[in-house]
């Protein structure tokens, strides 16, 4: 296997559009279920402020993001991607700590996980992220309570 490269990129507009393409096709097959964003909604993110992202490329194509809103020393991830062809070889955590790396002391950071994504969880308070609480109904297709995360850097 090729040696994946992680980097914190602010994209370039003339790249937005193939960057969303990207990322909406490595949701899609990280996200067979339905739970992807759309594509339009990757468009709209990669232009808002305060969005930035980590990706993971092979061989120069994406496959695997980590989307974040950051103000000020709040940090909330808004997804996170790996192709599965890249799954289970530690590339998630590698996201995330390519993130905190960039991150100033004391900033703090917020996701949501689904309920039934134990997985996920595991990850998430591997890398230090605690339960603050739940959000019911937060998901739809199917309708499920998010657990609210939290690290501080």
């Amino acid at each position: 296997m090729i040696e994946p490269i992680v980097e914190l990129v602010a994209a370039p507009i003339a790249l937005e559009r193939d960057l969303a393409q990207a990322f909406w096709t490595t949701a899609q097959a990280a996200y067979p279920t339905g739970e992807a964003w759309p594509l339009a909604s990757f468009e709209r993110d990669l232009q808002a402020a305060h969005r930035r992202y980590v990706v993971l490329t092979v061989d120069g194509q994406v496959v695997g993001y980590l989307g974040v809103i950051q103000v000020l020393d709040q940090v909330d991830v808004t997804g996170i991607a790996v192709h599965p062809t890249y799954q289970r070889q530690g590339l998630a955590i590698r996201l995330f700590e390519t993130l905190l790396a960039n991150l100033d002391a004391g900033t703090m950071v917020f996701l949501e996980v689904r309920q039934s994504n134990l997985p996920a969880q595991r990850l998430y308070q591997r890398l230090g992220f605690q339960v603050i609480g739940t959000r019911p109904a937060y998901y739809q297709h199917p309708n499920e309570d998010a657990i609210l995360m939290k690290l501080t850097v």
